[in-house]
């Protein structure tokens, strides 16, 4: 039996497809990453600020939607932020927060400083930098250095710069504290401090002493008592400088710049205040400035109040003793009586701080193989290290200011240094070189009310 064989006629070949190259694969993913970014941005409804902000982080870039999804998440939060957006649902007890504390809140929270009391628990959403919050409240996307009212869409009245200084001040506050734990507020134990509220020169500031009172006969008048005023005079002096906040430095987000110039802020000026203080002891050969009566403030001669031997027990015994026995300021013709107070605080350079806590502290005092109860202990914290003195051997004794001040500090507008921001688009810095200028001031003058209070040992050896 013959088998029959039947074919298929031969189909040709098909063609083999093209293969793409790299670049047309990587152009094809950049095409779809692209359509993707605009259709996300066109659904989420963001103002054209935050919309150009997100798209060019992420345009000409690889991507995964996750990415994408938490950036536009964070964007519609930091909206809800400035906008103050959202709903209270049923009674709220309790005080209301507005969307300026909120915002205030989020940037201390950036920058590092302390929150104000009333928002200390309240969740605020968190900034992701502070060129974010930048473009968002001013809709500088070109970084111009001025307002774009199309770019932008707040609902608050608070400006940039004015956050920015409120929570600058806040870090200057901490550090002041907390440069005041490590020691470095030295001088506030022993100058009285004092408010003025203008700048006119400070005189009379410290007031002399009645004389003994005189017997007044049965029936007989009155005599008037004399009192004299001191004559020494403050004079004031403007210290500051500023520190520039560049566009440069908010396109690179650099936060911890930020955060680091207050705080450089307040140690200038508490070192400032230091050096004025600890002078008083060192200037003019270190006899001090001179006063009223033409003789500097440690004179042996006139004032009785400079000795020349190193820290021991019997001589700081011998400089209370000269203090206690000083005479008071008095009228003319009128019996001065003694000071009768012993200084407070014993002021020591760094080298010669052990000394003074073994004279000052311990419980036991041992001389001559006798163990006794320490007849010059004093209160901890009245050992006063000065940063600024270098001489190893010279020391000094200086009255409570409470009962008998010396030193005046004398403050206009605060101790703590005022800030000021200057970075609107009419500015003359950012004009000419695209600046936010933060800028430093204080008026203060430091002198000397009353030699009497103080004793100083220039020690040689």
């Amino acid at each position: 039996m013959s088998e029959i064989i039947t074919t298929e006629p031969t189909q040709p070949a098909a063609p083999a497809a093209p293969a793409f190259s790299a670049g047309d694969l990587a152009a094809i993913q950049s095409a779809m990453l692209s359509n993707l970014l605009e259709t996300k941005l066109t659904a989420a409804q963001l103002p054209p600020a935050m919309a150009n902000h997100l798209r060019k982080a992420f345009t000409d870039r690889t991507f995964t939607m996750p990415e994408l999804d938490s950036a536009i998440t964070d964007q519609r939060e930091l909206l809800a932020l400035l906008t103050g957006a959202g709903q209270i649902n049923g009674p709220r007890i309790g005080s209301m927060t507005t969307t300026e504390d909120r915002l205030q809140a989020a940037l201390d929270d950036l920058l590092g400083a302390p929150r104000d009391p009333a928002m200390a628990s309240a969740r605020v959403e968190r900034l992701s930098g502070f060129k974010e919050l930048y473009l968002a409240m001013t809709g500088d996307l070109e970084l111009m250095g001025s307002y774009d009212a199309r770019r932008t869409k707040l609902a608050t009245t608070a400006t940039l710069p004015n956050l920015v200084k409120n929570a600058l001040n806040k870090i200057i506050i901490q550090t002041w504290e907390d440069l005041g734990r490590s020691g470095y507020l030295w001088w506030q134990p022993i100058v009285s401090t004092q408010h003025f509220d203008t700048l006119q020169a400070i005189t009379g500031i410290l007031v002399g002493e009645l004389g003994l009172l005189p017997i007044v006969p049965e029936g007989g008048n009155y005599a008037t008592l004399n009192i004299a005023d001191s004559a020494e005079t403050g004079t004031w002096t403007k210290y500051g400088g500023y520190l520039p906040m560049t566009l440069e430095l908010i396109d690179r987000d650099d936060v911890s710049k930020l955060r680091t110039y207050p705080r450089k802020l307040a140690n200038a000026q508490v070192r400032k205040i230091s050096s004025l203080i600890a002078s008083i002891f060192t200037s003019n050969a270190n006899m001090g400035p001179v006063m009223a009566d033409n003789y500097n403030v440690f004179e042996a001669p006139h004032h009785g109040n400079l000795g020349s031997t190193a820290l021991s027990v019997t001589e700081w015994e011998l400089a209370r003793s000269a203090i206690f026995n000083q005479s008071m300021l008095v009228a003319g013709g009128e019996t001065a009586p003694k000071l009768a107070i012993d200084p407070r605080y014993l002021l020591v350079p760094r080298t010669k701080r052990l000394t003074a806590y073994r004279i000052l502290y311990p419980d036991l005092a041992y001389e001559s193989n006798l163990y006794s109860n320490n007849m010059q202990q004093q209160t901890w914290g009245d050992v006063v290290c000065v940063p600024e003195w270098t001489d190893a051997f010279k020391w000094a004794a200086v009255c409570d200011p409470a009962v008998a001040p010396a030193i005046i500090l004398g403050e206009r507008f605060g101790i703590k240094p005022e800030i000021f921001v200057a970075g609107d688009d009419m500015s003359p810095a950012m004009f000419s070189n695209d600046e936010v200028r933060l800028k430093v001031r204080s008026f203060l003058s430091v002198f000397v009310a009353d030699y009497r209070p103080m004793y100083k040992e220039n020690a040689t050896s």
